[in-house]
């Protein structure tokens, strides 16, 4: 090729050239070629030079597949170990490498076989050292998981759930067209399932944290007076009890409704929580609030309870917080709120007072007695206001409700349960008059 000028025609060189390496005569198609002393011919002389060496280094890809023996042989001779060439293919590169460079090519050294290190096993207490340091780090190492004084710390923390049933499993089809005592026979006899020891209670409570948003919250308190409910339950007759009443409280699911108030005070809530924080910062000793979920008392447990929060503090100890926060008098304060007749709070000589007739304060009482607490703050919460109430325990407020609730959970709530015999009687005297008028036909044909 042309030096620096690809686009011309390569040139033609041409040596005339004995085997024993002797030119006897060149000539090229360049200027200098003329002269036969060209650099055109000195490459071409180089090349010849290193393919005579290489002739005999060709490396295994170079080679036929002379693995695979011609179809005339029989038989493989056996050869003499020192005379087989065991050279891999890279070393045989290299040596090809070392020929083209003019380098000397060493031959490669005899192979043994690698010497192994033989290291004593450790001794008892080398591996004892050994276990505690690694038990030191922060890691937990497989290995202390077998042995015996470092395996109790890998215990599973998991423990065995409990498997708890909703009051709503008690139903039973069969009572459904069976009188009244027929079915309460069946509900005294049922009532012991609707009991739940303490280790139970414990497991609702935390698996119901998310309240509202969790399913089995409302399985939960299927069947049992709530807190909210309990004012409702104390005001009705339980020979005749009140529809809306025994709906609330043995379907939760289905009676749940969204309002405008509902959506504000869920809304605001958190930021009514931060304001009681706050305000009670430095007041208590180590005070606390944490969130919690459907409480069921051993003791009674046919009534629970779902506090907004449970406060614990050195000074004061356990309590509850139940919040408020009104939507019809989100821009108002607090006392500018007490003066609507229909609002809960009251005031008298210049306090704020939660008014006793009022169901909050029912609900408030239940909530202290259900989950065992010493007080209950009951905050009430606006754009404008905030004000905490402590209340006390009402020990001749909470035992009438109890023993109204006992009633009303024998009478009215498992007969609902378990033969639905308030809804499904409402719903046989309920239909429409067509309806009625037609199952009289009926009646009649088939007579």
């Amino acid at each position: 090729m042309h030096s620096q000028r690809l686009s011309e025609a390569p040139l033609k060189a041409w040596v005339i050239i004995s085997s024993t390496g002797e030119v006897s005569s060149a000539h090229c198609t360049c200027m200098a070629g003329v002269a036969e002393t060209c650099t055109h011919v000195g490459a071409l002389l180089f090349k010849v030079e290193a393919t005579v060496r290489c002739r005999e280094m060709r490396t295994v890809t170079d080679k036929p597949a002379y693995w695979i023996l011609p179809s005339n042989v029989n038989k493989v001779h056996s050869e003499v170990g020192h005379q087989i060439d065991y050279t891999s293919a890279s070393a045989t590169r290299k040596s090809l490498n070392c020929l083209l460079n003019a380098e000397t090519v060493s031959r490669p050294g005899w192979r043994t076989c690698a010497r192994k290190l033989t290291t004593p096993p450790p001794t008892h207490s080398e591996l004892s050292q050994f276990y505690a340091d690694l038990h030191k780090t922060d890691g937990k190492s497989a290995i202390l998981s077998v042995l015996p004084q470092y395996c109790e710390e890998f215990k599973d923390p998991v423990q065995p759930v409990t498997n708890i049933q909703s009051l709503l499993c008690l139903r039973d089809t069969s009572l459904d067209e069976c009188d009244f005592t027929i079915v309460e026979q069946h509900c005294q006899a049922k009532k012991k399932q609707a009991y739940v020891s303490e280790q139970p209670a414990e497991q609702i409570e935390k698996t119901t944290h998310t309240q509202h948003k969790s399913s089995f919250w409302f399985a939960a308190r299927a069947g049992r007076i709530t807190a909210s409910n309990m004012h409702a339950v104390y005001a009705t007759d339980v020979r005749s009890p009140a529809l809306s009443t025994i709906k609330k409280i043995c379907y939760p699911q289905d009676s749940k409704c969204i309002t405008a108030d509902l959506t504000w005070g869920t809304t605001h809530e958190e930021d009514a929580r931060k304001a009681y924080i706050q305000k009670n910062k430095g007041q208590h000793d180590n005070h606390h609030v944490s969130a919690c979920g459907f409480f069921i008392n051993p003791t009674f447990p046919e009534i629970g309870a779902s506090p907004d929060g449970v406060v614990t503090c050195t000074c004061c100890g356990k309590g509850c917080v139940e919040i408020k926060c009104p939507s019809k008098h989100k821009t108002n304060t607090i006392p500018e709120a007490c003066l609507a007749k229909d609002f809960y709070l009251e005031l008298v000589d210049g306090k704020v007072q939660l008014k006793q007739s009022h169901q909050y304060y029912t609900q408030v009482q239940t909530q202290i007695f259900v989950t065992n607490s010493n007080y209950c703050d009951f905050v009430v919460w606006t754009l404008k206001d905030c004000v905490i109430l402590r209340i006390d325990p009402n020990p001749e407020f909470w035992r009438a409700r109890l023993q109204k609730a006992q009633q009303f959970f024998i009478a009215v709530s498992l007969p609902e349960i378990i033969a639905q015999h308030f809804t499904k009687k409402v719903s046989r005297t309920s239909l429409p008059l067509g309806e009625i008028q037609q199952n009289n036909v009926r009646k009649t044909s088939n007579r």
